[in-house]
């Protein structure tokens, strides 16, 4: 049976409890013990290749093998010079296709630990930003839209949550949540309304769950323990290759029979000559060239792919791209840096106020006709910047040397821009406390938050310019 079926019908507390849990999280301290006991939160992979496996590889081809049995017959009728020109072709194709390859995954492998998902748990009764494959079951999740799902979770709370679950279910729709406990148990993974799972995108709301299952413990972890035991097609390179090279193989051996035969009843050649014969004329037949002169443009042009910073595992998978027709990718924190900056800002009164610098860390002042300004001098530029950083969900604070952030990266762009400026989220929260708050979702198009505020209510809000005109047109929203 499904171990996630056992939380299905059982209330928040009671999974809770069945966990050993609460919503205050584990101590760290449990939390290791449970990473000892389940281990890291991550997917099988195949580890890379060692440097004897890379150098076989590199004969496993069929026109390697005609080679291969070329230079035997040769050695074996006594052409060793044609036995040490093979297999000097052979080493040199081996060895720069085992550089190349062994290169690629050196790198695809230190790429690998660089892209490291994230989570927000509790631990030790606060929020903390965690590495995914540190996640145990137990552990008590935050998520919010545009957040990846890093593993199979029992919902706790939702606040209209709808989540993508297509890389499971192949159903493009997003799926309504619930953390109510379902009337009965089901092994239909899109009937499990309570349950979220790895590799899932929330598409829209927020929700706390509790980890139940980890790693290959975990619905995509079965289907990549699936995917590996599974062996790939072959590159369209390869295909070609095995196909030339069965036509060159009838080709020589019809050749050689025919020529062989005309020795032997036209031309009075032995038997024994017309077996030489035949052997030498199937040996130069052979294009010995090929292998290496394939390899060479291949290694060419993988090089060019690392001049413009994309790793090729296989050489094979170059011609294999230059195949392709259509290439269907992401857009931001794929093809960016997953960071936005805010340069300019216009007020009402027509002024222009530019930032400097990029990227999230608020490194950069604020600017008036080209000239540092403090933002104390400029109303509505102070007005305009608190609305950003307190209507904001996000993080950004310096520790450890560094700056961290977390959130949306329109929010962070937003508090960024406000450190620049000089002001700052958590003094301003103490001077005008939170009371409630609309967080953003696409449908609605704004966000907004309410604050006590000198003895009285204040609330600020952002969002698409269409709709925030419109609000601000009403005279209920005009502050």
């Amino acid at each position: 049976m499904d171990r996630n079926q056992n939380f299905l019908t059982t209330s928040s507390e009671d999974t809770l409890n069945q966990l050993n849990s609460s919503l205050d999280g584990l101590s760290s301290a449990e939390a290791s013990l449970r990473l000892s006991q389940y281990g890291p939160n991550q997917l099988p992979e195949r580890g890379p290749a060692p440097l004897w496996l890379i150098i076989i590889r590199q004969f496993a081809s069929p026109l390697i093998y005609i080679l291969v049995a070329a230079a035997i017959v040769s050695l074996v009728i006594g052409d060793a010079e044609d036995a040490g020109f093979i297999a000097a072709i052979l080493c040199l194709n081996a060895a720069i296709g085992a550089y190349q390859e062994s290169q690629a995954e050196r790198s695809s492998h230190a790429l690998k630990r660089l892209l490291r998902t994230r989570a927000l748990v509790m631990r030790d009764n606060k929020l903390q930003d965690i590495v995914a494959t540190e996640l145990v079951p137990g552990d008590i999740v935050w998520l919010e839209s545009g957040n990846r799902v890093t593993a199979d979770m029992r919902l706790l709370s939702t606040t209209h949550l709808d989540v993508d679950e297509s890389l499971l279910t192949g159903e493009s729709i997003a799926v309504a949540k619930t953390h109510e406990p379902l009337p009965q148990t089901t092994t239909v993974i899109v009937d499990q309304h309570n349950m979220i799972f790895a590799g899932s995108m929330v598409s829209r709301g927020r929700a706390v769950g509790i980890v139940v299952a980890t790693g290959t413990s975990t619905q995509l972890g079965q289907l990549a323990v699936d995917v590996l035991g599974a062996s790939g097609g072959k590159p369209p390179l390869i295909a070609r290759m095995e196909s030339f090279t069965n036509h060159i193989a009838i080709g020589t051996v019809v050749a050689s029979l025919l020529i062989g035969s005309i020795g032997m009843f036209f031309w009075g050649y032995t038997l024994k000559d017309t077996f030489f014969l035949v052997v030498a004329l199937a040996v130069s037949a052979i294009p010995e060239g090929l292998p290496v002169a394939m390899t060479i443009a291949l290694a060419v042009a993988t090089s060019r792919m690392a001049q413009r910073n994309v790793i090729v595992r296989r050489l094979t998978a170059v011609e294999g791209l230059g195949s392709c027709t259509l290439i269907a990718t992401d857009k931001t924190g794929t093809l960016t840096c997953n960071e936005l900056t805010v340069r300019e800002l216009y007020t009402l009164k027509g002024k222009r106020f530019e930032f400097t610098g990029e990227g999230f860390a608020p490194r950069g002042h604020v600017e008036y006709e080209h000239e540092p300004i403090l933002v104390a001098s400029e109303l509505e530029l102070k007005n305009t910047l608190e609305a950003g950083i307190l209507c904001n969900e996000a993080e950004l604070e310096y520790r450890d040397h560094e700056w961290q952030y977390r959130g949306d990266a329109v929010d962070i762009a937003l508090l960024s821009a406000g450190y620049k400026a000089g002001l700052e989220k958590n003094p301003l929260l103490t001077q005008q406390p939170r009371l409630n708050q609309i967080p953003f979702e696409s449908e609605n198009q704004y966000a907004s938050t309410t604050h006590r505020y000198q003895g009285g209510l204040k609330s600020y809000a952002k969002g698409s310019p269409e709709r925030i005109i419109a609000m601000c047109g009403s005279k209920s929203h005009r502050r």
